[in-house]
């Protein structure tokens, strides 16, 4: 097998696990096997847009410490030539063992002490280090890395899975909370929002339409066909602006 198809299956293989590790965020605290209702194709299409802001920042974070990182000959340099350069270098190896050693700490607490699924919100983070600690300590893979690119290609191999986890678990946070700003739906089904019942418009997979009841927190899940979405829980100054807008609007030719 040659090794553009290698790298292939990987980038593929990445990408689908970060879109499954999203939707399992998203979904954790609805209690939903949401993988018996989508297909494997359509996993990465509905998860990765969503994670874009975080994964964007972790890739450029990783592109530039690659990019500014130095060779070894003139780091062994520095570090002989002591002063300075020699004791910010002890403190940043100080500072970080430090991380590592309170991010595995921490992780492995939560995987220990959470139940179920919940479990996961440790176990993402006390791999991915685990993964990268791996890895960078086995040259065998490192080596066939350019210099300037290894952190990046590491970090986003390790911890994109991670990252992707992380965004889908906040959002999913945002979606339940029906204090937060979202859309209630209006259908001609049976889970139609009305004036003592609405239901939160959680998200599309499919042809299944997700919504979350605020009598009872209870999930209804219904045909994605023929519904409105209605903004709520909008700031004042928004839905002013809003309502000046649709006042002001010209007809439509």
């Amino acid at each position: 097998m040659s090794t553009k198809i290698n790298l292939t299956l990987i980038v593929y293989g990445l990408a689908l696990f970060s879109g499954i590790s999203y939707l399992w965020g998203f979904w954790i605290k609805f209690d939903i096997n949401i993988l018996s209702y989508v297909a494997l194709t359509e996993i990465v299409k509905a998860s990765v847009y969503p994670a874009l802001p975080a994964i964007g920042i972790l890739a450029a974070y990783s592109a530039m410490d690659g990019v500014n990182s130095m060779s070894k000959k003139p780091h062994d340099e520095y570090m002989e030539a002591g002063g300075i350069f020699k004791g910010f270098t002890y403190l940043l190896k100080f500072y970080c063992v430090s991380m590592i050693l309170f991010s595995l700490g921490s992780s492995a607490y939560t995987a220990m002490t959470e139940t179920g699924y919940m479990r996961l919100r440790g176990l993402y983070p006390l791999l991915s280090l685990i993964l990268f600690l791996y890895i960078i300590f086995s040259n065998k893979y490192l080596l066939k890395l350019p210099v300037n690119l290894r952190v990046f290609v590491v970090s986003i191999f390790c911890f994109l899975p991670t990252v992707s986890f992380d965004k889908g678990y906040a959002n999913g946070e945002v979606a339940m909370d029906h204090k937060s700003l979202g859309y209630y739906v209006v259908s001609n089904g049976y889970c139609s929002s009305a004036s003592e019942e609405k239901f939160r418009y959680i998200g599309v997979l499919g042809s299944r339409l997700f919504s979350l009841s605020s009598k009872d927190n209870s999930i209804c899940i219904s045909k994605s066909e023929d519904f409105k979405l209605i903004s709520y829980n909008e700031p004042a100054p928004n839905k002013q602006l809003n309502k000046d807008v649709a006042k002001n609007a010209g007809p439509v030719n």
